[in-house]
Parts: structure tokens; sequence; C-alpha cells
């Protein structure tokens, strides 16, 4: 009896290992790189790279970081818009590594899991309303956006502006 159950257990084993894997849902990538950049990414960003400054000039010195919604008055950035642009990059480092806009499967999904690391981290800066940490991670992101613009976009005098 105990070697009918381990055959009947191989046998389910070996058939399951051999069945084909189930196709994933239909993802669009109708939309180009420079599309997504264009229209997702760079605001994104700007959102966590305006969020922290301080700018010294002849009539003294001025700094800014984000405030509570209800604090928020004129063009200072909130929490809550550093939050969704930290969240929008790294959900927007998946598009890149998705199947059609993958330039390679080694540096290109390298460069998009910094991005989707570095903007993880700010998003939690943010909700840690850490503006230092926020300042110290918009670094990050760009020093990983300009890596991968180094080697993946060459030669384009519209960088960042193109939206094909």
């Amino acid at each position: 009896m105990r070697t009918r159950i381990v055959v009947v257990a191989a046998a389910l084993f070996g058939v399951s290992c051999g069945a084909e894997m189930p196709e994933g849902p239909p993802f669009r990538t109708d939309n180009s790189v420079p599309m997504l950049m264009a229209n997702i990414l760079d605001p994104a960003a700007d959102l966590l790279w305006d969020a922290v400054g301080t700018v010294i000039d002849e009539t003294g010195e001025t700094h800014w970081e984000p405030v509570s919604e209800d604090d928020r008055t004129g063009p200072k950035p909130s929490w809550m818009q550093v939050r969704l642009g930290t969240m929008a990059l790294a959900e927007s480092a998946n598009l890149l590594m998705m199947e059609g806009r993958a330039r390679d499967q080694d540096q290109w999904i390298r460069f998009s899991e910094q991005l989707a690391d570095a903007a993880m981290q700010a998003f939690e800066a943010a909700e840690a309303e850490d503006a230092d940490r926020v300042f110290e991670l918009g670094e990050a992101v760009y020093n990983t956006c300009n890596n991968c613009h180094q080697l993946y976009w060459v030669g384009d005098a519209d960088r960042g502006r193109s939206v094909e």
C-alpha cells in the first residue's frame, strides 16, 4: 500500500512539473519609454527633487521643505505630493522592466530596480516627514536616472521632452 502511494505521488509530481505555466494578464505596452518618461517619471521625479532645497543669494537664504496639507500655502510642496511622486516613481520602475520596454535584461533591469528601491526609501522618508532624508534620496534617484540616461539615452537633443 505504501509503495502505491509513493508511486502515485511521484506520478502526480512528474505531471505537474511538465505542465505549462499559465500566461499572465495581457499587459499593454503601447506607450513608449520616452512617453512614460515625459508624462509619468519626469513629473514624479520633479515632485521629489523640488520638495526640499535651499537657495542662497544676495537677499539671503531661502529654505523650503514640505508641509502638511493643512499648512500648505502658495507654491510650498506638501508631504502628500512627495509621497505621490515617490510612489509613482517606484511603480514606474516596474513599467520600465516590462517586456517590450526593457532594453536588455542586464543593466536596464538593475537601473530600474535601483530606481524602485531609492523611490520607496524616499516614500518612507516622506511618510516620516524627514526632509533631510528626502533630500538625500533625491540625489540617489537623480544619480540612478543619470547613470541610466548616460548609457541608454545618448545623442538625443530633446532628452526629457520627447512625447512620441
